[in-house]
């Protein structure tokens, strides 16, 4: 960690090939981090990159850089809800490396990403695993609220 990055504003971009070795760090990092869940792997994350390289309507991945270093990502997904009327951006994988963590990274990119998803979207959600409480509370200070139906998933 450079005293210039400490001094420097994040800058989100979206993810080039040359970001690809460092994405995967993070990724497999985040669940081993936060383990509750599904398995991750490498053939999971290519199929990500690839699939959302092929249809950027369903979706991005954003890299989070300072200075010349990335410090973290997200993955937004979009689809059409009927009960709420209009497209849904769901943050599937937000992650910022411990070193950055408190720094306000996360909150700037949230900021930026309900500014963003405001165009096109018409509520940002995500998930938060039962044991990340400090996740929890982190999102709860941005905005984020519990709804009212369970989240269910039947693996195919």
């Amino acid at each position: 960690m450079t005293a210039s990055a400490l001094s420097e504003k994040p800058r989100f971009r979206s993810l080039t090939e040359r970001d690809l070795p460092e994405l995967e760090r993070m990724v497999l990092a985040l669940y081993e981090e936060d383990s509750y869940g599904e398995s991750m792997s490498r053939e999971k994350i290519r199929r990500t990159v690839e699939e959302l390289a092929r249809h950027p309507e369903k979706g991005q991945i954003i890299v989070f850089e300072l200075g010349d270093a990335l410090v973290g990502y997200a993955i937004l997904v979009y689809f059409w809800s009927n009960e709420y009327g209009g497209n849904i951006a769901t943050l599937d994988e937000f992650y910022v490396k411990p070193p950055w963590r408190s720094r306000g990274i996360g909150s700037e990119f949230l900021t930026r990403a309900a500014r963003m998803c405001a165009a096109s979207a018409v509520s940002l959600e995500l998930e938060v695993s039962p044991t990340n409480d400090r996740a929890l509370e982190f999102y709860t200070r941005q905005g984020f609220r519990p709804v009212a139906n369970r989240h269910l998933c039947k693996p195919l």
